[in-house]
């Protein structure tokens, strides 16, 4: 499952659900034809993005009260109903729990990943148990290898850029 948004408040009285959305693409909620909430697949009946936000409609939510009690939950899609990412670009799920390499050697695990402005901070345990946290910068990651769970950084712009753990 790919969580795609979160739905934050009802808007009006016909159970429109709000959402903010945790992609970088929101003209893909036009194109939904389900979501999945709690774990449950539910049908999306209507879609749209406006300069205010994005909104959808479900398929049993008709009425204020009714999303309502939606308010806070996440909403996925299947990987198979995912928009692929752009070259260079990943899910962040994908990303958990790669191994961060620097000339070879096993920095350690990538365990969290925190969504700024500019750009996204990774945060790799090691081995020692001991954190160290980077900006996910293009300059600094070398490649990322999703099937063999591999990411490898430049090691110079790395020494420059990580904040480790006292």
């Amino acid at each position: 499952m790919i969580v795609i948004g979160e739905i934050v408040k009802a808007q009006g009285v016909k159970g429109e659900l709000k959402i903010m959305p945790m992609t970088d693409n929101e003209e893909r909620f036009l194109k939904l034809k389900s979501v999945v909430i709690d774990g449950e697949t539910r049908d999306v009946t209507s879609a749209r993005v406006s300069p205010n936000g994005v909104f959808i409609t479900i398929k049993g939510v008709d009425d204020r009260n009714a999303a309502e009690l939606l308010r806070g939950k996440k909403i996925s899609v299947t990987r198979e109903n995912a928009v692929k990412p752009p070259k260079g670009r990943y899910f962040i799920v994908d990303l958990m729990g790669i191994d961060v390499v620097i000339e070879g050697d096993t920095v350690g695990k990538l365990v969290d990943i925190a969504q700024s402005g500019s750009a996204d901070v990774y945060t790799v345990k090691g081995k020692d148990g001991k954190s160290v946290v980077f900006p996910a910068l293009k300059d600094a990651i070398i490649s990322v290898d999703i099937e063999n769970r591999k990411m490898t950084l430049d090691k110079k712009r790395f020494e420059e850029i990580a904040l480790y753990e006292d």
